[in-house]
């Protein structure tokens, strides 16, 4: 039996909160019944035990009546000359026989008294010995278990730190990711802002100078008309002073002289008259006396006095 329960089965895989709870019931339900069987046999070691000394009281009675039966007998001497010899014989061999029971049945007794005695020191001894080691097992596996959660607490206080760094060093990262961004952003805006202001620039310069190119043509074609009118003006005058000294050959009243050419009931300050040219107008009749003359144009190129002077967009 002792063979049986040493050494203990102990062989436990080792998980990460302790130990897997199936082995621990099993090695708890196999101590148990190693202690169930160890009160069996202390019981039935009692029991045998009990009937020892059952037996040996027993023994000790039958002693005690057999004593007290040669103790009556032995009241009345009896002499041995008023004793038959077969008498004497037969006390005798009483007195035999009663030292014989009386040795068997102590030395019985005794080895009886003995064995149980032996037997229960070997069974209080096996009994402290199994609650000796299962309170040693208890405690190692106690002091196991306070070994594994220090180490998971560490373990999990390591991770807990290493999680914590690796949550900074991104959070690092990503500020740096961040102030890229914003950096890249902040160089893409200045280039676009710059390519913009530059467009823009552009577009203004190419805007004034269209505007100036404009203002340019439009001062050109104003100084063309100008000189126009005053070609118009001077042949004007040459017709008019014509047709007074022809009205006057001919008595007709003398042509009214003519207003100032205003454009849109402005005078054009570009444009003034000359101090010779007071009239810019077409006068009626003139055609009898222009057709003489270059075909309808002056000498210097003018314009006829037919078309309309003073009107942009008629002729350039």
């Amino acid at each position: 039996m002792t063979a049986e329960l040493v050494p203990l089965r102990t062989g436990f895989d080792l998980a990460w909160t302790g130990f897997r709870r199936d082995q621990v019931r099993h090695y708890v339900r196999h101590v148990e019944e190693e202690l169930r069987i160890l009160a069996v046999d202390r019981d039935a070691a009692r029991s045998e035990a009990a009937s020892l000394v059952a037996q040996l009281e027993g023994a000790r009675t039958e002693n005690r009546r057999l004593r007290a039966r040669i103790d009556r007998v032995c009241r009345t001497p009896i002499t041995v000359d008023g004793a038959g010899e077969r008498l004497r014989h037969m006390v005798d061999l009483a007195h035999a026989e009663a030292e014989e029971v009386v040795v068997r049945a102590r030395a019985l007794g005794e080895q009886s008294w003995h064995a149980a005695r032996v037997a229960e020191a070997g069974l209080r001894r096996r009994h402290s010995w199994l609650v000796g080691e299962v309170e040693a097992r208890h405690r190692e596996m106690r002091a196991e278990h306070e070994e594994l959660m220090r180490e998971a607490h560490e373990r999990v206080a390591e991770l807990v730190g290493q999680a914590e760094t690796r949550r900074r060093e991104l959070d690092e990262e990503a500020a740096r990711q961040r102030q890229r961004v914003l950096a890249d952003f902040e160089l893409a805006m200045t280039t676009r802002r710059a390519e913009a202001t530059r467009r823009l620039a552009e577009q203004e310069s190419a805007a004034r100078d269209r505007v100036a190119r404009m203002i340019g043509d439009a001062t050109r074609r104003v100084e063309i008309l100008c000189e126009h009118r005053d070609r118009v003006a001077d042949v004007l005058r040459t017709v008019q002073e014509l047709l007074t000294r022809a009205a006057g050959h001919v008595g007709l009243p003398p042509v009214p002289e003519q207003r100032a050419f205003v454009r849109g009931g402005t005078a054009d300050p570009r444009c003034a008259p000359s101090p010779a040219a007071d009239e810019d107008r077409p006068v009626a009749g003139v055609e009898r006396f222009w057709p003489h003359r270059n075909g309808g144009r002056d000498g210097r190129g003018g314009t006829s006095p037919q078309e309309p002077v003073g009107q942009p967009g008629s002729r350039s």
